[in-house]
């Protein structure tokens, strides 16, 4: 059983009540990424991929003032590709947007569409092919793919939603 102080209850709560709060939402435009499985042929070149991309996303209800979008890319089922371990890349807003279309970056690559720009590139083993996002990768265990949506200000994140991309 475990035993919680009212100290650790009530900063839990407070976070709750802000994330929710601040929260954006986040759809796929494509009708194939369903949130329950990664489509077949998104998963990485290694276990058969093909050209496979994020999913495109209309991101909605980003807070006044949001310059740009951040995007962690997660293997929440693996410890070491937890964070961004599938890669984090920004998007920039132009002035006022509150919704916009994100567009797909592709896997196993350095070049991203207009707009988009690598943060941190994806954990790789050594040989793997290198780039700013890392498909799905697991071969297949039913491992748990997600993405941070961020909102930022300047140096300053201003809201954050997560969405599950679906299971490999």
């Amino acid at each position: 059983m475990k035993v919680f102080t009212l100290k650790k209850v009530v900063a839990l709560s407070a976070l709750a009540l802000s994330t929710s709060t601040f929260a954006m939402d986040v759809t796929f435009n494509d009708k194939t990424w369903n949130a329950d499985h990664i489509p077949e042929g998104q998963q990485c070149l290694d276990y058969g991929g093909k050209s496979p991309a994020t999913p495109s996303m209309t991101v909605s209800n980003i807070p006044d003032g949001a310059d740009s979008l951040v995007f962690v890319y997660n293997d929440v089922s693996n410890k070491r590709m937890q964070k961004g371990g599938h890669g984090i890349v920004s998007y920039a807003l132009s002035e006022g947007k509150t919704s916009v279309e994100v567009p797909r970056v592709f896997g196993h690559t350095y070049e991203v569409p207009v707009g988009v720009e690598m943060v941190a590139e994806y954990r790789s083993r050594q040989g793997d092919i290198r780039g700013a996002y890392k498909p799905p990768c697991s071969g297949g265990k039913d491992h748990l793919y997600t993405i941070d949506v961020q909102s930022w200000q300047g140096d300053m994140m201003t809201a954050e939603t997560t969405i599950e991309m679906g299971r490999y």
